[in-house]
């Protein structure tokens, strides 16, 4: 699976490098969404790193690759088919080397995987992972009884502005709030297969469960508003829980 797995990815840088040969057509999507130039970088970086992905980081990368593949589709196109080749190989990113680690205890939050790589700690790199980039929802935990029912505890919220850095329009400069807090939801939760589904009373939410971790993908789960509050800029999260 992984030499599959290698030579799809092999394809598709390829397919990146010989893109950046020649000029980039149609229209690039702008507002806060990722530009075609852009999303053929982020896929290149996602490819590069899922080629060295073991059973430890095997979800977390994969998340992270397939949510560049879905940018680089929205942004660019697919005209040869090749990048949706890639992201069908994928799948729902369970790594079926690994076994299932049950449900019931502790997990801690030790991924927010966004689409696009961030600096918001302003240190000079950018990483995929936002959690790496502040010290906020740093014990965030969902726990699971053994009898269908558990208690997500919230510890921390953070609000994020930004300011357009001076002679760019696409460039921001990030200032994060964290703030206290200590919020218990109790909740319900069934299991079928891989997909653990949690009832907070107000919602469902279906996760997927692959090996230690389980994941959620989030529309637009991270949002940043400008500090006039004129302007926003979002990506999709895929939140990673870790079992404890």
């Amino acid at each position: 699976m992984k030499k599959i797995f290698t030579l799809l990815i092999c394809t598709v840088l390829l397919t990146i490098v010989s893109c950046e040969d020649e000029p980039l057509e149609g229209d690039f999507v702008t507002g806060g969404a990722v530009t075609c130039e852009t999303a053929i970088a982020n896929t290149a970086q996602a490819a590069l790193n899922f080629i060295s992905v073991n059973d430890d980081n095997y979800t977390q990368l994969c998340v992270a690759y397939r949510n560049a593949l879905e940018a680089q589709i929205l942004a660019c196109g697919d005209t040869d088919g090749s990048l949706q080749i890639a992201l069908n190989a994928l799948g729902d990113c369970t790594n079926n080397n690994q076994q299932a680690t049950d449900v019931e205890g502790t997990w801690l939050l030790t991924g927010w995987i966004g689409t696009e790589p961030i600096d918001l700690n302003e240190d000079g790199t950018a990483s995929i992972n936002f959690l790496d980039e502040m010290n906020c929802y740093e014990n965030e935990t969902i726990v699971f009884n053994a009898d269908g029912t558990g208690v997500i505890m919230s510890t921390s919220f953070a609000t994020f502005t930004f300011d357009i850095e001076v002679g760019t329009t696409d460039e921001y400069e990030y200032t994060i709030e964290c703030e206290l807090e200590d919020e218990n939801t109790n909740m319900t939760w069934t299991q079928t297969g891989n997909t653990v589904s949690i009832d907070d009373s107000e919602s469902v939410s279906d996760f997927t469960l692959n090996g230690n971790q389980l994941s959620i993908l989030i529309p637009e789960g991270f949002v940043a508003f400008s500090s006039d509050f004129t302007a926003t800029t979002s990506q999709d999260l895929t939140f990673v829980y870790t079992k404890q």
